[in-house]
C-alpha cells in the first residue's frame, strides 16, 4: 500500500498551513475539525492513486482504479456528513478538484496550469478549514490564501530552472496580487513574506532544497500570524 501513500510533503505542508487558516481567523475550535481533516487528507492523497492509474499497463488499471474511487467515495462521505444542510453552498467549489484532475491527465504533473491549479487545490482547505470550526463559507479567505501559496509555483520553477520567463512570470504574478488583493478589499499585508519571491526573481539567489522547503513554511507561518492579525 505505500505505493500509494502520497509523498510530496510540500503539498502537504501547504494543505496543513491553508487548512489552519479558518480556525485560526475563526478564533475558535470544533470536532468537526478531525473530520473536515481527515476527509482533505483522503482527497489529497488520491492524487497518488490516480498518478499510479495513468501510468500503469491497461491490464494493471483496476486496482489503483479502484483506490482512487474509494478514497474519493470516502472523502466525500465525510465531507458530506461534516456540511450537513451546507452541503449544496460547497458543491461549487468541487470544479477545482476535477479542473485539476483534467490537467493532471492532459498535461502532466510538471505543467504549469497543473502545479498552479495544485496550489488552488490545496489552499481551498482554508475554506474548508473556517467552515469546519464556524459554519462560515469564506471565499475572500480562500483567495488570500490561494494567491499567497500559489507564488510558490513560480519561486520553485525560478530555483531550478533557468529561464528569464518564470522570473517575469514571477513579477507579473506579484504585481497582480496586488491587484486582486486591493479589488477584493484583501490587506497588502498579508503579501508581505512574498518579498522573498521579488527578490528571488531579481536577484536569483540559489539555495539547497531543505533550505528552501523549510524558508518557504517560514513564511507560511508568517502568513497565518499576519492573518490573524488582520481578521482581529
Amino acid at each position: 500500500m505505500k505505493r500509494y501513500i502520497l509523498k510530496e510533503y510540500g503539498s502537504w505542508g501547504v494543505m496543513i498551513l491553508a487548512f489552519a487558516a479558518g480556525p485560526a481567523v475563526s478564533a475558535r475550535f470544533s470536532t468537526k475539525v478531525f473530520a473536515a481533516l481527515l476527509a482533505l487528507a483522503l482527497f489529497i492523497n488520491a492524487k497518488q492513486a490516480f498518478t499510479v492509474w495513468m501510468r500503469s499497463p491497461a491490464a494493471e488499471r483496476s486496482i489503483p482504479l479502484a483506490v482512487f474511487l474509494g478514497q474519493g467515495i470516502l472523502a466525500t462521505a465525510v465531507m458530506t456528513a461534516v456540511a450537513g444542510q451546507s452541503t449544496m453552498q460547497l458543491i461549487p467549489y468541487a470544479g477545482i478538484p476535477f479542473a485539476y484532475l483534467f490537467c493532471l491527465k492532459l498535461l502532466g504533473e510538471h505543467a504549469l496550469p497543473t502545479e498552479v491549479l495544485g496550489f488552488i487545490l490545496l489552499s481551498l482547505s482554508s475554506l474548508i478549514g473556517r467552515f469546519a470550526v464556524s459554519g462560515v463559507i469564506d471565499p475572500r479567505l480562500f483567495l488570500a490564501v490561494a494567491v499567497f501559496f500559489t507564488a510558490g509555483v513560480f519561486k520553485v520553477r525560478i530555483q531550478f530552472r533557468k529561464e528569464v520567463r518564470y522570473r517575469v512570470m514571477m513579477i507579473a504574478y506579484l504585481a497582480g496580487s496586488i491587484v486582486i488583493y486591493l479589488t477584493f478589499g484583501l490587506p497588502l499585508l498579508l503579501l508581505v513574506p512574498l518579498a522573498d519571491n521579488g527578490l528571488s526573481a531579481l536577484i536569483r539567489y540559489r539555495a539547497a532544497l531543505r533550505t528552501t522547503g523549510w524558508l518557504e513554511v517560514s513564511k507560511g507561518l508568517v502568513f497565518l500570524v499576519l492573518l490573524v492579525f488582520s481578521y482581529a
